[in-house]
């Protein structure tokens, strides 16, 4: 580098100090900024990939898929979830062709793309708002819940009224509306008893119609929220009616089994005694503080046997069992039996089904019917012993000209045992028996017409079979009410020689 002399210096300094403020003032002139880039606000679609009906990944922010108990796969939670917004889903996404894909638009311009795969599927919910898609379609569906509910509040069957903290009615429903305009002051007021935080008080209220018209009773539940209170009423008049009625049936009832003469008792479904009438301790004597008490069906009839009110079973250990299959007889509307007490007395008791699975017995003391059945059968049969020992053959036949009933004597004359037969024997056959046995052409046809065509009006005494030979007497009563007596007596050939009866 050549010398520089000191004039050289001086000259450079000047120039070095022009140059130094320069760069100065170039570094701390303000710089035109650059124009940017415009942010677009970020639109993410959400993509949920489903394999065998299971959810296996997603990318949304937040999930808040429905959990109902009666849906157990992911994909019928997503259905569920995105149901309302675009429309019915397919049951099972696995079932597109693989590649195949699905667009499904909703209403405010979202939409949801199926795509097939080889062996998963792909949804993915897009949306031109600016918002995450997952969130503003949670969004929707809570304004859809919100929706929903609203119009079920105000469609609801039943007066609804909302109240502000100083008992205004902020809301009421469509169904408040129809109430009459005297009753909404005593719907709406603040109960004398107000429930708790979060609790709901349940009162009736009986209020006087309309002119001309019936009371109304309400069922009035209000429940005390932070901001007030809601009122519900319903209307229970109908049932109020009803529960008056069946009271005074059951009161009717009890007072027509309270004056029968035959034990009632009724088991409800789980076999426990639920109504008895005083006939019924007349009748066993087991005493009111026991059937007071509702014993079970087992403990009511283990008590009969104690004492004696029953047959004593054959067989102990199968007792129970006997029980349990009378109840199943009684059940089906089968059981019915006469029950013959050591006592000399005799009950019928007939078991009867109810509805809803209770079971009724009836306990009848038939002792004097049958005690004069049995008299009467004695008496029967003792008057056909005594007909049986007559020599004389004896027939009674009906109005209607059937055989009621005829002796031995009748049946070994003609030949014939009316008791063996299924068909009844008749008018007709009767006479043909007797005019086969002892033919007599001129009396017979006489004799049955007379019978038929009721002219018989007083006794008719002849003599059947052909001169010379046995025949037999006949005689022809009438018995009153259309019914008549055909006797027929053998005759020896002296007999019929003789002449003691009035030729026809």
């Amino acid at each position: 580098m050549p010398d520089m002399t000191v004039s050289d210096i001086a000259r450079l300094v000047p120039i070095a100090l022009i140059l130094s403020l320069a760069v100065l003032w170039l570094l701390g002139r303000p710089r035109p900024h650059a124009p940017r880039a415009q942010v677009k606000p970020v639109r993410p679609d959400a993509a949920f990939l489903f394999r065998n009906g299971a959810l296996v990944d997603h990318d949304a922010r937040t999930l808040p898929l429905p959990v109902p108990p009666d849906e157990s796969s992911d994909w019928a939670r997503f259905r569920r979830w995105m149901g309302f917004r675009f429309g019915d889903l397919p049951p099972d996404a696995g079932d597109m062709p693989v590649g195949d894909s699905l667009c499904l638009r909703a209403e405010d311009g979202a939409t949801l793309t199926l795509t097939r795969q080889s062996d998963s599927w792909r949804a993915v919910l897009r949306d031109a708002a600016p918002m995450d898609a997952v969130a503003r379609h949670a969004a929707a569906q809570e304004r859809h819940d919100l929706l929903s509910r609203a119009v079920a509040a105000e469609r609801a069957p039943m007066p609804v009224w909302i109240m502000d903290a100083t008992g205004a009615v902020i809301w009421q429903n469509d169904s408040a509306g129809q109430v009459p305009p005297a009753h909404v002051p005593h719907l709406t007021a603040q109960p004398d008893t107000p429930p708790e935080l979060g609790d709901t008080s349940c009162t009736r209220l009986r209020l006087a119609g309309e002119a001309g018209q019936p009371d109304h009773s309400y069922e009035l539940h209000v429940t005390q929220t932070a901001h007030g209170r809601i009122h519900h009423a319903q209307d229970i008049t109908r049932l109020i009616r009803a529960e008056t009625l069946q009271r005074d049936f059951v009161q009717t009832l009890s007072k027509t089994f309270a004056d029968l003469t035959t034990g009632l008792v009724v088991f409800d479904r789980a076999m426990t005694l639920a109504v008895f009438n005083p006939a019924l301790t007349d009748l066993t004597g087991l005493p009111p503080e026991f059937l007071s008490a509702r014993p079970s069906l087992f403990g009511f009839f283990d008590a009969l046997r104690d004492r004696m009110v029953m047959p004593e079973p054959k067989n102990y250990a199968s007792w129970r069992s006997q029980i349990a299959d009378m109840v199943k007889s009684a059940t089906g509307g089968l059981y019915h039996e006469v029950w013959t007490l050591p006592s000399g007395q005799t009950y019928r008791v007939t078991g009867r089904p109810h509805p809803d699975g209770a079971v009724a017995f009836l306990i009848e003391d038939i002792s004097l019917e049958v005690s004069t059945t049995r008299r009467h059968r004695l008496q029967m049969d003792l008057r056909q012993s005594v007909i049986d020992r007559l020599e004389e053959g004896i027939a009674v036949l009906a109005q209607d000209g059937r055989l009621l009933f005829c002796n031995t004597a009748f049946g070994e004359m003609l030949g014939v045992d009316p008791d063996s037969s299924f068909a009844d024997m008749g008018l007709h056959d009767v006479i043909a028996a007797c005019a086969a046995r002892y033919p007599d052409p001129g009396l017979w046809p006489e004799v049955e017409d007379r019978i038929a065509t009721r002219r018989l009006v007083a006794t008719l005494f002849d003599r059947a079979g052909p001169p010379g030979q046995a025949g037999a007497d006949i005689r022809v009563v009438p018995l009153g009410r259309g019914q008549s007596m055909l006797c027929l007596k053998d005759r020896t050939i002296a007999e019929a020689d003789r002449v003691d009866l009035p030729a026809r």
